[in-house]
C-alpha cells in the first residue's frame, strides 16, 4: 500500500513523542522570530493584547494532537478556525470533517484507533477534490 512509508514514519515519530515534546518545550519558552510576528500580527488583527507565546503554544498542542492519534479533519477544523483569513467561513470546516456517507475520516471521531487509520485519514484528506480545490497558495500544512 501507498501508506506504509507514512504508517512507519508516523509510528517511528510516536515512539519518541515524550523526547519530541520537551524538545517542542523550547519553542514555547523561545519562540521563532516569524512565530512572534505572527502572534503579534494575529492579536492586533483580532484586537487582543499581544502575547507572544498563544501561538507556540497553539503549534506544539496540534503537534501533541497529531502524535497522539488525533484525527486529522478534526486537527484541520481547528486550526481553520484559528486562520483569520478563513475562520468565519463555516463551509471550509465542513469541507476539512467530510461527509458520513463519502469519507472515512467523518466516520473515525476525535481519536483515530490507530496509526494506519490516522494515515489513511490524512492521505484522503490531501486527495479530497474538494479540499484541493479550496486551497489558496500560501496554505502552509505541517506535519
Amino acid at each position: 500500500s501507498n501508506s506504509g512509508p507514512m504508517t512507519r514514519a508516523l509510528t517511528s515519530l510516536r515512539e519518541i513523542r515524550s523526547v519530541l515534546f520537551c524538545l517542542m518545550d523550547v519553542f514555547v519558552r523561545e519562540p521563532t522570530l516569524d512565530w512572534c510576528k505572527y502572534s503579534k500580527k494575529h492579536s492586533t488583527k483580532q484586537g487582543q493584547a499581544n502575547e507572544d507565546s498563544w501561538y507556540p503554544k497553539a503549534k506544539v498542542e496540534t503537534a501533541r494532537r497529531k502524535l497522539e492519534l488525533g484525527n486529522p479533519s478534526e486537527i484541520l477544523r481547528d486550526e481553520l478556525k484559528e486562520n483569520v483569513h478563513v475562520g468565519k467561513e463555516q463551509a471550509f470546516c465542513h469541507v476539512a470533517l467530510g461527509n458520513r456517507k463519502l469519507h472515512a475520516r467523518a466516520k473515525v471521531g476525535s481519536i483515530c484507533g490507530s496509526v494506519d487509520e490516522q494515515v489513511k485519514c490524512l492521505i484522503e484528506l490531501a486527495s479530497d477534490l474538494n479540499v484541493l480545490g479550496r486551497q489558496y497558495s500560501g496554505l502552509e500544512t505541517w506535519l
